[in-house]
């Protein structure tokens, strides 16, 4: 309870926290059941998500307003009753954005700790994934479907000609399926033994040329007869360039070879088979390539509207935008040999309505010779543009998921088959397992044969065989990384991968939060653990003022002149100038921040000498979170920095300063045996020089310290980390056991292998007792802070009640003086009555005044939907007989509707439309006319709604001065008031994140422009 009663020590340990953290006390009914939490203590991270600052004993409900509709207020009653810890995941909807938080409760003897963890990253990483794989499957799908109904003949032949691959046209040229056809060779699937060789010796010489080969062949379908095939063999190429399969497809030309046999018994056929063909054809002749024959289709894909557009002309006449593309080169070429080409997929860029466009063909041109001396190329073209483009998308989508998942921050590996290969796995699994990529292509388990009988195997074989994804956050799982099975906890996420239906493997994502969770445990342990964290070695302990223009030394005397006086232009005084701009702006960063500064530096000493300290300071803030002061402390560190530069230099000069400075200097070997002291520790315990070895320390600490130092210490050997502790060792002089801080580093080689343990023991006793000092002052000084607070409300009130008593009595016996002398008082006497009442009144209006301008900032309000045109409505019915009384007129129309606290925008248009009746011109009814503007400020929709009236105005040097609480200007015998209203209005605006201005012109009336903006940041203003 110390700790939490500490506000300063439970910040500095809570603010380092990176998720929120919530200290709550259980509130009982009256039948001694559990019914809310009173808020102890928030963390930074907590109060930046829930933007509250007056927080403190307030109901958990209250501050958390949806605590009873999202389960917080259930599971945290339930953990309070049971002991058993919550942990569950809320979303919540900000800004239009979905966060996803987790949340854990745990309690701690009566308190409960409620942890708060930002876990919408992971989230969106894990719904990122899951769209990413959804694509991935759907490219697949459209790959497989495009594959299986081309007419074209696709397979891929492995290094031993066996078939690893058939689509569906092959399958049913041969007849048989799949399963009969696969791992088979060409024979097997009933080609003929001069066609099997034939394909033998063409793989063979794509494999050893590493070229295709392309081809025409002639045996018989299955259900077409004889047929003649166009076809073509690529190598498959692995990473490393070398031919892992040669993949090939073949056409079926039959009809073309028809058609060109055609073509030579008869032109009139062969004119009418091009025009007449669905597949788009010309006919051209010369090396100009003049287009003789066009069918409709080629025009199409020239983007020509008739013949005349292409018939008679040069192809570069009708396609200018050919020049020096392939396309043409080629044409020519076959009309020059007589060699016919075959191109599937050639890219042509073409001009389309007016744009240049690629588009992709399968071209076909054949050498045609006549009765002349020159040939003809007959040109045949199949747009194959959205093929290629859906291939290419589909090699992206593939190519995308294998980058991110090597990319993703997050360890992830992917696995396939019944026995659960690894098939991909990213550099930060890898790294996080302690393996090399040789694991790729094992079985998981086999990699990690420790799992086996795991809960975590148990539910990577749930989700593999039943498809069921896992996510759990911090699962315990015990195996091996460095040599020796440990203790890991992960946050899991497991999803399947489903094929045509069926589960052909699993992803897993996995983020190791070890420390995290030993952290916790670790902090959970005891409140002396949580003091042992925090750093107060310290040789100077001081204050600043609130922009530390002025210290005050507390204790300590190694760099102030005076530590009773306060000390002005202490950073000229004291740091080095080396180090002052550094110093500056540090402190700039840390006030705007209200931050802790922290800084090694070289100071002045007053010998004139530098020296080198290191300091801390914290802010110290008001409920309010105003900065009120500055508690700072430093350690000289001096020594230590020259230590450093002496081991450099050679190791007996650093033997001879280690004897020389305050603190004790102690070295070990790499397996935490020491075998070196220097003087210090010899004239504080009394050991004989030669005694080394936990022997020569370990009977000098105390008996309570003894098994956590050895403990700490020796796990920090294992595992290579530096060193440090507090703790206490025994004087052997005087019996005395006084409190050291022990620091140690690994000295290692070149290679990284430590070769020696440097170690420092500095006597903290005094900083110790002064730490205690300050927190027990700064404890005060928050109380007093707190008492103060109370106080003024309350003596607002007693105040507001105690002033008004006297007044009623003044009007009761007035008003029975009044009674008593009916009749007889003259107009003198009668006229001095009335003042009387009029005093009074205006005293009672003064006292609710007062009390509602101190209340305004003290009661918060829900804020609601508030439609400010209802709002003017009712003020006009409860002004009624006023603006009856005036012949006065409100009018207004299409007023916005916006969030707000609904009472006090009522009391904020009440007081201004009041004021414009109260200081009407005599004799001429008020008008007031509202009206509203929507504008943008500051990124935020807001409404700028105008009020403007007709009255007796005022000056415009008054206009500052109209918002000043008790400010009149005009004199209160003619208008009644007690300065109050306006001063509520700019607070009533302010907490509304608004503003309210004014201007007016003397016997012309006043104008009030009020912001307002349409969305409250809280629901509590």
């Amino acid at each position: 309870m110390e700790l939490v009663n500490n506000p300063d020590l439970f910040k500095a340990i809570f603010n380092a926290a990176p998720n929120g953290i919530a200290v709550l006390k259980s509130l009982y009914n009256d039948k001694g059941q559990i019914e809310d939490f009173s808020i102890l203590k928030f963390n930074s991270r907590l109060l930046e998500w829930i933007n509250v600052s007056d927080y403190r004993e307030k109901r958990l409900s209250e501050v958390f307003s949806k605590a009873v509709d999202n389960g917080i207020l259930k599971n945290s009653i339930d953990t309070a009753v049971t002991g058993i810890t919550a942990d569950f995941e809320q979303c919540y909807e900000e800004n239009n954005q979905i966060k996803w938080f987790r949340i854990t409760i745990v309690k701690e003897d009566e308190l409960l700790i409620l942890n708060v963890e930002d876990i919408t990253e992971k989230k969106q990483a894990d719904s990122a994934l899951n769209e990413a794989l959804i694509a991935a499957e759907k490219q697949k799908r459209f790959y497989e479907s495009i594959i299986n109904t081309t007419p074209d003949l696709v397979y891929v032949f492995d290094l031993d000609y066996t078939f690893s691959y058939a689509n569906k046209a092959l399958l049913t040229m041969w007849g048989k399926s799949a399963e009969d056809s696969i791992g088979r060779g060409l024979r097997e699937n009933g080609y003929e033994e001069w066609h099997a060789l034939m394909h033998e010796r063409e793989i063979d010489t794509v494999v050893a040329e590493k070229r295709s080969i392309r081809g025409t062949v002639s045996f018989p379908h299955a259900e077409l007869g004889s047929r003649i095939y166009d076809y073509i063999f690529v190598p498959v190429l692995n990473e490393k360039g070398e031919v892992e399969a040669v993949a090939g497809t073949t056409r079926d030309i039959t009809e073309i070879k028809q058609a060109e046999e055609k073509l030579q018994q008869s032109e009139t056929r062969f004119r009418n088979m091009i025009e007449q063909s669905p597949i788009a054809m010309l006919l051209s002749r010369g090396e100009d390539v003049v287009v003789e024959i066009i069918n409709k289709p080629m025009l199409e894909f020239m983007n020509k509207k008739g013949l005349e557009d292409a018939v008679g002309k040069k192809m570069l006449e009708a396609l200018p935008e050919l020049q020096d593309q392939p396309a043409l080169e080629t044409v020519i070429n076959v009309q020059k040999t007589g060699i016919p080409f075959r191109g599937d997929e050639q890219p042509v860029d073409l001009i389309i309505n007016g744009n240049l466009e690629r588009r992709y063909f399968n071209f076909s041109y054949d050498y045609i010779q006549d009765d002349g001396d020159t040939g003809a190329v007959l040109h045949m073209a199949i747009d194959a543009t959205e093929q290629v483009l859906a291939r290419r998308k589909l090699e992206d989508s593939e190519s995308r998921l294998k980058s991110m998942i090597e990319q993703t921050p997050a360890p992830t590996l992917v696995l396939k088959g019944d026995d659960l290969v690894i098939e991909q796995v990213n550099k930060h699994m890898l790294e996080m397992i302690g393996r090399g990529p040789e694991i790729i292509g094992r079985p998981l388990i086999e990699v990690l044969p420790e799992l086996e009988g795991q809960y975590v195997w148990e539910q990577v074989q749930n989700v593999y065989n039943q498809g069921i994804p896992f996510d759990q956050s911090e699962v315990l799982v015990p195996h091996n990384r460095t040599g020796e099975i440990k203790d890991y906890y992960y946050n899991l996420a497991y999803r399947p991968l489903i094929e045509d239906g069926q589960i052909t493997g699993m992803i897993q994502v996995a983020v190791d939060v070890t420390q995290q969770v030993l952290a916790r445990e670790k902090m959970q342990e005891s409140e002396s653990r949580f003091r042992a964290l925090v750093n107060a070695s310290s040789d100077e302990v001081y204050r600043m003022d609130a922009d530390w223009r002025i210290m005050y030394s507390l204790e300590g005397d190694d760099f102030s002149l005076d530590s009773q006086k306060p000390i002005l232009n202490w950073l000229d005084k004291y740091a080095h100038p080396n180090d002052r701009e550094k110093a500056i702006q540090l402190i700039a960063k840390s006030i705007k921040e209200k931050s802790i500064f922290e800084l090694e530096h070289r100071i002045i000493n007053e010998n004139g000498s530098s020296g080198w300290i290191f300091s801390r300071v914290v802010p110290i803030l008001d409920d309010q979170g105003t900065i009120i002061e500055w508690f700072g402390a430093a350690s000289d560190i001096t020594s230590e920095k020259e230590l450093h530069e002496v081991i450099r230099e050679s190791e007996e000069k650093f033997r001879q300063l280690a004897d020389l400075v305050p603190q004790i200097i102690w070295t070990g070997n790499p397996d935490g045996f020491i075998d070196y002291y220097n003087r210090r520790w010899y004239e504080y315990t009394g050991f004989d020089e030669s005694e080394y070895g936990d022997s020569s320390w370990v009977p000098r600490l105390h008996p309570d310290d003894v098994p956590f130092v050895t403990q700490t210490w020796y796990k920090s050997v294992e595992n290579g980390t530096p060193y440090q502790l507090e703790f206490r060792l025994k004087n052997a002089y005087t019996g005395e056991y006084r409190w050291f801080l022990s620091k140690a580093v690994p000295i290692r080689d070149k290679e990284g292998t430590i070769t020696k343990w440097f170690g420092t023991c500095t006597d903290i006793h005094e900083q110790k007792s002064i730490t205690e000092k300050l927190e027990i002052l700064v404890t005060d000084r928050t109380k007093e802070l707190q008492r103060s607070n109370e106080d003024l409300q309350q003596f607002a009130h007693v105040a507001s009640h105690d002033l008004k008593e006297p007044v009623r009595k003044i009007k009761t016996f007035v008003g029975r003086l009044e009674d008593h002398l009916q009749g007889q008082l003259d107009e003198s006497s009668a006229k001095y009555i009335d003042r009387i009442h009029v005093a009074a009144d205006r005293m009672f209006n003064m006292i609710d005044g007062v009390l509602a301008y101190s209340k305004i900032n003290a009661d918060s309000q829900k804020t609601t939907l508030v439609d400010l045109n209802e709002t003017i409505k009712n003020i006009e019915t409860d002004l009624e007989i006023s603006l009856q009384k005036t012949n006065g007129k409100i009018y207004y129309h299409d007023l916005p509707v916006l969030e707000g606290a609904s009472v006090l925008l009522y009391q904020l248009f009440y007081n201004l439309i009041n004021n414009s009746i109260k200081f009407a011109k005599e004799g001429i009814p008020p008008e007031i006319t509202i009206s509203s503007t929507t504008v943008n400020q500051h990124d935020r929709k807001t409404a700028v709604i105008t009020l403007e009236d007709n009255g007796i105005g005022f000056e415009h040097d008054q206009t500052r001065r109209i918002f000043e609480t008790f400010t009149r200007l005009n004199s209160k015998d003619r208008y009644e008031g007690t300065g109050l209203g306006l001063s509520l209005c700019k607070k009533i605006t302010e907490r509304h994140g608004g503003n309210i201005m004014a201007s007016g012109i003397p016997n012309e009336g006043a104008k009030f422009i009020i912001t307002l903006p349409f969305e409250q940041k809280e629901n509590d203003i």
